[in-house]
């Protein structure tokens, strides 16, 4: 079986134990890795301890406090024994595949109330619903006459659809003007990163490599339950926009006003007619994926609960 999240460690069972931070004497006077969770098993920290009980003895431990305010009772360190010597690599592949919360954060004092997740998820919809300039209503014509904007020039994505692949639910957004920047600049944050799919090799390539390899034109963001992918056209986006607009309804996603996509075919017709040019991995990547798209369902919603 292999472990994306918590719940895969748990349905394992390989875990030695668990106390919560109240009982956190009990733990063993033995070398392990330690996953810090709440009362929901979201997972929020993770660590290795040459002795576990001396570990989180009295509030010596650096999260103690920021952890302790969300209530003693709630909070739950489980862990796994190991040997000193694994404890490096085994804490390493953890954090990696499971990205807890609070390993790559400040000690703050409080813990988020509200999923770092989810209010990045939330900021990337509302500004793919909103124009690149909000205060510009007007633009010129080729004859220098000043008219309104376009409606499809008043938002920078639209929900294409959805389709499923290896049991796991996708969204495709289909981007225009710089949204492609905007994910960029998040799919590279140091706390941010991690809420994208992308090899983790990545960042050992020289500057200038890596950015050519990170941008675009597809991102891929996880959302636990479903991974949305935004897909940039960049010189080609306002006329694909002009031409799906009388298509597009109003929808919300992760109480966010979005506009989706009614109809597959009608993006289907558009993407066929496009000309070549540096846009066209999104292209392909659309014709591809046109084949098994289907519309967003009216009733779609997200488990906020469970977006960390």
């Amino acid at each position: 079986m292999v472990i994306n999240s918590f719940d895969d460690i748990l349905a394992l069972r390989v875990l030695a134990g668990q106390y919560t931070l109240r009982q956190r004497a009990l733990l063993p006077s033995a070398p392990g890795i330690y996953f810090v969770t709440n009362e929901r098993n979201y997972l929020l920290y993770i660590g290795k301890a040459t002795n576990l009980q001396n570990r989180w003895a009295g509030n010596g431990h650096h999260r103690y406090k920021q952890l302790a305010r969300k209530g003693l009772d709630k909070i739950i360190i489980s862990y796994v024994l190991a040997p000193v010597t694994e404890l490096d690599s085994l804490e390493r592949q953890y954090i990696e595949v499971l990205k807890p919360l609070l390993n790559n954060g400040k000690v703050k004092k409080y813990l988020p109330k509200k999923s770092p997740r989810l209010s990045e998820l939330q900021r990337l919809l509302k500004l793919a619903n909103s124009p690149l300039f909000p205060s510009c209503k007007f633009t010129t014509d080729l004859q220098g006459n000043t008219i309104p904007r376009p409606p499809w020039h008043l938002f920078r994505g639209f929900v294409a659809g959805t389709y499923t692949a290896d049991n796991l639910c996708y969204i495709v957004i289909v981007c225009q003007q710089n949204m492609g920047e905007i994910l960029y600049n998040s799919s590279t944050h140091k706390t941010k990163r991690r809420f994208y799919i992308q090899d983790q090799e990545v960042w050992k390539i020289p500057g200038a490599a890596r950015y050519a390899w990170l941008h675009g034109p597809i991102w891929q963001f996880d959302a636990r339950q479903v991974v949305f992918e935004f897909v940039e056209f960049f010189t080609l986006g306002s006329h694909l926009f002009e031409q799906v607009y009388p298509h597009l309804i109003e929808c919300q996603i992760a109480s966010v006003k979005m506009r989706k996509l009614s109809h597959k075919s009608y993006l289907e017709a558009v993407v066929q007619t496009l000309q070549t040019d540096e846009n066209q991995s999104a292209q392909d990547y659309l014709r591809n994926v046109c084949t098994n798209l289907q519309p967003l369902p009216a009733d779609f919603a997200l488990d906020e609960k469970i977006i960390w």
